[in-house]
This record gives structure tokens, sequence and C-alpha cells, in this order.
């Protein structure tokens, strides 16, 4: 069974649209620091290539050891895995979620809008010392599938940590106008689920504050209806609330 809450590298490629199960290539990638843009020594953000149908980065800036204090190399040579392993444990049980966002308006756009589409995201992020720092993560994708799947994305990442935040992980997507600029599309936030409530209690709350039903949700984490009736009587017993709509206002909208 694929856990979610074991997010990988497999898990957002099928979110991706790709198949169940990635499919691993013999061919090493190579490290290529001339892709991304020269910077000074004084910013404060890293860029990245990243190719979805290998899910493996083929380029990080230099600067991001500035940010993060980790070598360029150990992104590419370790891949997503590592990435993730990064990401504050709070932050990454919405990670998921954020990338269910991100393709479902994806595949919702036309083929030839997607190469006009910016997603963003903030997410806490642990450097080498064991600090956490705010990011906010910006993307497009520059190539495509001849079926419309995203292969290569660029990614600029900059540190965000002087900002004032509530741990509210904000989504949002602009399309680029005929005029040139980028006009906001779509904004959703995924707030800090209650502690209280276990992984999977929490998983089940934020598919069903989307609007799936417990048969949908049964489907996406590879568990039985009934299952997930339980975890439901569950979330309500937990938030002392009388129906899982009240459960939802009461932690995913509050």
């Amino acid at each position: 069974m694929n856990k979610l809450n074991d997010l990988s590298a497999n898990e957002l490629y099928r979110i991706a649209g790709y198949a169940n199960q990635l499919q691993q290539s013999s061919k090493s990638v190579e490290f290529i620091p001339e892709i991304v843009t020269h910077q000074s020594e004084s910013c404060i953000g890293y860029q990245g290539v990243f190719n979805w149908s290998c899910m493996q980065y083929l380029s990080i800036s230099n600067s991001i050891k500035t940010i993060l204090g980790y070598e360029p190399e150990i992104f590419i040579k370790k891949g997503l895995n590592f990435s993730l392993s990064i990401i504050h444990p709070v932050d990454l049980d919405r990670v998921r979620a954020v990338h269910q966002s991100i393709f479902e308006y994806y595949y919702k756009t036309p083929k030839s809008q997607r190469p006009k589409l910016r997603f963003g995201y903030n997410l806490r992020v642990r450097t080498k010392n064991q600090d956490y720092i705010h990011i906010l993560r910006q993307s497009n994708f520059i190539s495509f599938t001849d079926d419309g799947k995203p292969v290569i994305e660029y990614i600029n990442c900059t540190d965000i940590t002087g900002f004032s935040f509530n741990n509210v992980i904000c989504l949002t997507v602009h399309l680029l106008s005929p005029s040139g600029t980028f006009e906001l599309s779509h904004e959703q936030e995924f707030p800090e689920i209650d502690s209280n409530l276990s992984k999977r209690e929490k998983e089940v709350l934020e598919l069903a504050s989307q609007g799936y039903t417990s048969k949908q949700i049964a489907a996406k984490l590879y568990l039985c209806t009934e299952t997930i009736k339980s975890h439901r009587k569950h979330i309500i017993a937990k938030t002392g609330v009388g129906n899982m709509a009240a459960a939802i206002n009461k932690i995913i909208r509050h």
C-alpha cells in the first residue's frame, strides 16, 4: 500500500499525472550549474531546474549554499526525497495537498495556456545548521510531453524569513496575460491542521474540506470506504462538534 504519510518522489510522480510507479532511469543526470542565472554573493534566493519525467534535478544554483548551507550536488545526487526530508514536518503534511491542487489546476487549463502558468507557495525548510527558514517557492513549466504532461520545471526560491507568518501555506497561481504581466487566477490556503488528529485523520479532513466524498477519499488514500467513515467519526469526536462540516469549519477554515 502506498501510504500518503510517506510522501515521496513516487507519490508526486503519480500526482503529476504520470504512471503509478516511477520508472527508474539507467542514465545518470549530469550536474549542470551553468543552466541557472548568475547571482551575487548577497542574493536571498536560489534557482533549480527539475525534470518531472524522471523526478530528478538537472541543476541547482550555487547560491543554495548561501541560503540553506547545502552543496548543490547533494540535491543532484540524492534527488527529490532529500528535498522532502528537509521540509518542516508540519508543512510536509500539507505539501501533498498543495501539489494535488497545483496539478488539478494545471490539467484543467488548456494545453496552450499551461506554459503561461506560474505557481507559488510558502513553506519552511531546514538548513544545514538545523534552523528552519521560510521559503517562497515559485515555478513554471517550460517543456511538456506530447500529451501535455509537465517535463521541465524552472524553480525560483526566495528566503522570506523576515516576513510575518501564521503557519498557513498559501498557494497562488498566476497566468501570464497578453500584456506580459502575471495576473492572479487562483489562490488557496492550507492552514495547519489540529495536532490532536492523527496523520491519517488530517488527510481525511483536508480532502473532505475540498469536497471529496468518503468513497472518493477512500480511492485516493487506497483505503476502504468504511475506514474513511470511521476516521470521520473520530474527527468529529475529537473536535467536539456535531458533524463533519462543523469540524471542517472549526479546523480548516478557522
